[in-house]
């Protein structure tokens, strides 16, 4: 039944459907043109509506199935001018034609009723007046083919708002496969070593710090998936992570952390996990007796900032990450806050600071 439905709703979503219903619009509008009581049979009059309408959806159809896409679009202009130009002197001649074959078993004022497009015509089949009349519905159809090749560029240009849209959700997917792909193997290993000294000593730390790990990695796995999550499942995240960060540190004198919002929002998962990643790995892993770690993660009036400032010491020996967690952050911001972000990052004798600005609204 769930299947029927969308299928259904898809149908009613689609761009057939939207044809159908102008269509269908369309000929309503003619036929509640229409009067009782002509002096004609109702099969002929409905017989001439068919034919405008096919002449119609030729002119129509030819145009922006064929014509605009293969022509206009590519910028052939003098190809697309000259064959839209033929289709619709073809196309008129024809109209008049049909409205001057009825004209002469029926009334003039009645059958010009069988066409959204009217223009009126006699029934003498003089050269000059049929040039003269085909010339009115030559004016008629060029507006319509306007029109509707305007109507071809919008939807056109929606088809491609939505496939970009695609592309950059699918983007911004793969952008947080690969974040949560890549955090550092140390915190894990580093984290499991700590677990195994806490098990050897029987402390009482080891079941909340086991807790802790397995929380991370369920929210990794299977709660992180989506393109906003609450800041309050975020400050717990980030404290178990900072937590078992912790463990295998002895002197916490300098490390301070501050997280906090003045109202409850939703924001993209993990954007801290690359700043907390960089201050843990460079300072903490080269710095043994001289710790010094400033975290701050804050939302405030809609404008969210990731603070942090550690001890670095340079290294010849190269980084093996590569940087690839800032970089990875750089291209989400791009993605996620086009314009409204900012991300600087700095080093001042042996402070390295990472200032991050991002406006959520």
């Amino acid at each position: 039944m769930n299947k029927l439905m969308q299928t259904i709703l898809k149908f009613l979503s689609s761009r057939l459907f939207r044809n159908i219903l102008f269509w269908v619009f369309a000929s309503s509008v003619i036929v509640n043109n229409s009067q009782p009581g002509y002096p004609y049979n109702t099969v002929w009059y409905y017989l001439f509506i068919c034919i405008s309408a096919v002449i119609l959806l030729t002119l129509t159809y030819t145009n922006n199935l064929l014509l605009v896409p293969k022509l206009l679009v590519k910028r052939k202009f003098v190809g697309y001018f000259s064959s839209a130009l033929v289709l619709t002197i073809i196309l008129a001649l024809l109209q008049t034609l049909t409205i001057k074959m009825a004209l002469t078993r029926f009334p003039v004022l009645k059958v010009q009723q069988v066409s959204f497009i009217s223009s009126p015509v006699s029934s003498t089949w003089t050269m000059s007046t049929i040039t003269e009349e085909t010339t009115s519905y030559i004016f008629g159809f060029s507006l319509w083919v306007f029109v509707f090749t305007m109507a071809w560029y919008m939807n056109d240009y929606n088809r491609q708002q939505k496939t970009t849209q695609r592309a950059v959700k699918k983007q911004v997917e793969t952008e947080l496969t690969f974040l949560k792909e890549q955090m550092n193997p140390h915190f894990l290993l580093n984290t499991l070593n700590n677990l195994y000294g806490l098990a050897l000593i029987k402390s009482d730390k080891a079941p909340e710090a086991i807790l802790q790990l397995s929380n991370i990695l369920r929210y990794f796995l299977y709660e992180s998936n989506v393109e906003l999550i609450s800041f309050d499942k975020e400050k717990k995240l980030m404290h178990a992570y900072i937590d078992l960060e912790l463990l295998r540190l002895s002197n916490r004198d300098h490390l301070t952390f501050f997280i906090d919002a003045d109202n409850t929002y939703n924001i993209p998962p993990l954007l801290w996990l690359p700043v907390l990643e960089n201050i843990f790995k460079h300072g903490t892993r080269y710095i043994a007796d001289e710790y010094f770690i400033d975290y701050k993660f804050i939302i405030y009036n809609h404008q969210l900032s990731i603070r942090s400032k550690n001890k670095f010491k340079p290294t010849t020996v190269k980084d093996e990450d590569g940087g690839i967690g800032l970089t990875n952050l750089k291209k989400r911001l791009e993605i996620l806050y086009p314009g409204k972000h900012s991300i600087v990052l700095d080093t001042v004798d042996n402070i390295y600071s990472i200032n991050i600005n991002i406006q959520l609204t």
